[in-house]
């Protein structure tokens, strides 16, 4: 019985080469993304559940108080890590974590050569066994046994060493540490948030051995109990801060204990994380909607076609029921039917994602890997998809023909079905509601992109090349590099600062008086030279900050910005030039300039304080030089720059980025939304086209007598076309009605993630209706045209 169905069904199917060649179509694209998107999400989703203990480690983040906005924390002062485990018997054990020199990228020799490391740590010796490290040379038990050790992963060590043996060789870290690799481990998992390459240990460096309860740079990850109370570890830890902070020294006011396996997906929100690979749970909830979206639309493309297709079928369905078939081996024919499409639909999707994961990896700038594809949640996904396509889209074409009478034979039914003609009108306002939803958050994704492009940050990141100097020998060295600096052509001006804007600054108070307990907090720079010149900001008043400083002054010169003026309650700028400053540089702290804010962070963040100074013995050192560029060989430049720098740097690995650059990144996840929003917004409406295509063919199809005789009663090829068309018009004018209301309230959600933002505009969703409009008539018009345009004799031969 079942194979006599299944021939029939094929039977069908090859009988209806356009029916069943778009809905192949638009369900192998559907199914396509979803493979791809699943493959994406389950990949997100597996983060850190590798690890043998990833149910019992945790991440101790801390919330801040209303000094910092309340803010949540990743990182913690360091005495944090070893009084939890000392004072709660649930943890187990602990290992902070922090990057060299507090994220600055590394500079390493290893014999002759120079290297550059972003991800080089300092970690406590624990963190083997919380993390299952997989050592192929050397051993978890022996790596920190020995002062000035360094294990190295794989990569890293066949980057530094080639094919030798690591054990035993030296790595000179930023010209200050020698350090010796005691072990390599294989790469850490691509879905593991602990992305380090190099690590070496924490107690060699005062970072592990002044341990302190004032500066917040250290991940702190516990592992606890089987089965432990949370809530209470979280209470005990949180009552640590009153024993061993004073009042007035507590900008910290709770610790949050995050499980490791959401620490990927639920951080972004989060200050001062460290790890490479940070997702967001929004993407993952967005891209996995779009995705089932787009299989939505293609599932709703068979409805509608498989519907508009029963009146083919009509006699073919009354005869059977004639010959005895009942209702129930009817819907079982026609789940059959959708069955065979949409496996084929799967195969051919299946093999389609294959070749869609460059393009997704091109597009999101997220890794995956071929293998994913093989691995068991997605090929239960296949099954899954299988499984809810046939029952979704085959169940209304499956009810509605079934339920046809056998008096078809006799012609008695071919009055319309106006349940069926209203279903598919719904549905293809569904579609196009959803299509025109989709460009308006494309419009608005791509306004608030250009907006950020074209924004005045308050500086010129353009043309600005960053150089790290952070392993400079002595201070000597960094002279005589930017004296050869400004010797050249090419090179405008040259400041030497602590870091470039946004990044690694550090963070201090700004208090109207020194009596304050607490104040504005402020990111503080160090630099000399000409930082306005530079970076191009506008300076409101007073003077930029002096060049040279007299021996013996022990004043500290500042260059703040108008959210510092606007605190301390000066009216003007030029009030506050010359006046005292009280910060933690101690009494003899002046203005000697405001200048005009500026975006130092992303434009998601508002404009805090910000101050550049310069003194004597500053607390921080400089470890980079911006240097602007008048020239476009690029190539050229760097070369030469290279050369000066190697000069006067020998043993200094040459590491450099540009400014324009950096900013860019810091927009990376907005723009890799904008081009996956757009990508699959555009399958997601040429879907939609392919089913209306097919319905307009059939409607075309059935209306050919009609139109054969309207033709000879005079009616004019434009004539008929708009006959055909005006009802489709009317269903897309249908769907803009209802898709403006949710993409304004969509579209206005995601803008409030940024503090500086595009306006939504009303033309936005007038243009989105008239493209809506255009593509259906477009779509439309092929098959009007051709109806209009065809011989009334050959539709009226037959009556």
């Amino acid at each position: 019985m079942i194979r006599n169905y299944f021939k029939i069904a094929w039977r069908n199917l090859g009988a209806n080469k356009l029916f069943t060649t778009l809905n192949v179509a638009g369900l192998a694209i559907g199914i396509c993304v979803c493979i791809i998107l699943f493959t994406y999400v389950s990949n997100e989703l597996g983060f850190d559940r590798m690890y043998k203990n990833s149910a019992n480690i945790y991440r101790v983040n801390m919330e801040t108080s209303s000094h910092y906005d309340f803010e949540t924390w990743a990182t913690l002062p360091n005495a944090v890590g070893p009084a939890i485990v000392e004072d709660i018997p649930q943890v187990k054990s602990m290992s902070r974590l922090i990057k060299d020199d507090f994220g600055a990228t590394a500079s390493l020799k290893v014999e002759d050569k120079n290297f550059t490391e972003k991800r080089l740590y300092l970690a406590d010796s624990a963190i083997f066994k919380l993390f299952d490290f997989n050592f192929i040379e050397g051993n978890s038990h022996t790596a920190f046994s020995k002062p000035k050790s360094i294990v190295v992963s794989q990569s890293a060590k066949e980057r530094l060493f080639n094919n030798e043996s690591a054990l035993g060789k030296t790595i000179i870290v930023n010209n200050r540490d020698t350090l010796q690799v005691t072990g390599v481990y294989k790469d850490l998992p691509h879905n593991s948030v602990i992305d380090c390459n190099m690590i070496y240990n924490i107690m060699d460096s005062w970072m592990g051995t002044n341990v302190y309860w004032s500066n917040a740079s250290y991940e702190t990850y516990c592992l606890l109990e089987a089965n432990a109370d949370v809530a209470a570890i979280q209470k005990q830890a949180t009552a640590l801060i009153d024993k061993n902070v004073e009042k007035s020294g507590q900008y910290f006011t709770k610790f949050l204990f995050q499980p490791l396996t959401k620490i990927h997906l639920y951080s972004s929100h989060l200050r001062e994380s460290y790890t490479s690979r940070q997702g967001n749970i929004s993407t993952v909830k967005s891209l996995l909607f779009l995705s089932l979206l787009v299989l939505l639309i293609a599932c709703i493309n068979y409805m509608n076609l498989a519907t508009a297709n029963s009146r083919k079928r009509t006699k073919s369905i009354g005869m059977n029921k004639v010959l005895g078939a009942n209702k129930r081996q009817m819907l079982f024919l026609f789940y059959m039917e959708t069955a065979i499409l949409t496996c084929i639909a799967i195969v051919i999707g299946y093999a389609a994602a294959f070749l869609g994961i460059p393009l997704f990896e091109r597009i999101t700038g997220n890794e995956l890997h071929y293998s994913n594809l093989y691995s068991t949640p997605i090929l239960i996904s296949l099954l899954a998809i299988w499984a809810t396509v046939t029952l979704i889209a085959g169940s209304y074409p499956a009810i509605s023909m079934s339920n046809i009478s056998p008096l078809a034979l006799m012609n008695k039914s071919q009055k319309k079905h106006r349940g069926a003609e209203f279903v598919r009108k719904g549905l293809v306002v569904f579609q196009f509601a959803a299509s025109i939803i989709l460009i308006i958050a494309v419009v608005i994704i791509l306004q608030q992109m250009d907006f950020i492009k074209t924004k005045d940050l308050g500086y010129k990141p353009e043309g600005v090349v960053a150089l790290s100097v952070k392993s400079a020998q002595n201070q000597q060295q960094i002279q005589n590099l930017i004296n050869a600096l400004e010797r050249k052509s090419t090179v405008k001006s040259v400041s030497a600062v602590q870091t470039i804007p946004g990044d690694v600054e550090s963070g201090r108070s700004v208090r109207k008086l020194a009596t304050d307990t607490e104040g504005l907090p402020v990111n503080t720079c160090r630099t000399y030279g000409d930082i306005i010149e530079t970076m191009q900001l506008k300076l409101l008043a007073g003077n930029e900050l002096p060049t040279t400083i007299a021996k013996g002054d022990s004043t500290c010169y500042t260059l703040i910005n108008e959210a510092i003026i606007s605190y301390l309650g000066y009216k003007t700028p030029e009030e506050a030039v010359g006046k005292s400053i009280n910060t933690e540089f101690g009494d003899n702290a002046i203005i000697s300039g405001v200048i005009k804010d500026f975006n130092y962070k992303s434009v998601k963040d508002k404009i805090g304080g910000y101050m550049y100074y310069k003194m004597t013995d500053g607390p921080e050192s400089v470890r980079t030089l911006l240097v602007r560029y008048n020239t476009k060989n690029l190539s050229g430049f760097l070369q030469d720059v290279q050369k000066s720098f190697n000069e006067n740097l020998p043993n200094t690995a040459f590491a450099y980025q540009f400014l324009d650059k950096y900013v860019e990144n810091l927009y990376l996840s907005e723009q890799r939304t904008a081009n996956t929003a757009t990508v699959f917004s555009l399958l997601a409406i040429f879907i939609a086209c392919l089913g209306l295509f097919g319905l307009a063919a059939f409607t075309a199809e059935e209306r050919t007598k009609e139109i054969g005789i309207r033709k000879v009663l005079g009616a004019t090829v434009t004539g008929v076309t708009k006959l055909l068309t005006k009802d489709f018009l009317k269903l897309v004018l249908i769907a803009f009605a209802i898709a403006v209301p949710v993409a304004w309230w969509l579209t206005h959600k995601w803008l409030m993630e940024f503090a500086y933002r595009t306006q939504i505009n009303w033309w936005v969703f007038v243009i989105a209706g008239i493209i809506a409009m255009c593509i259906a008539l477009i779509t439309i018009s092929f098959q009007a045209i051709k109806t209009a345009i065809a011989n009334p004799v050959d539709s009226l031969r037959n009556e």
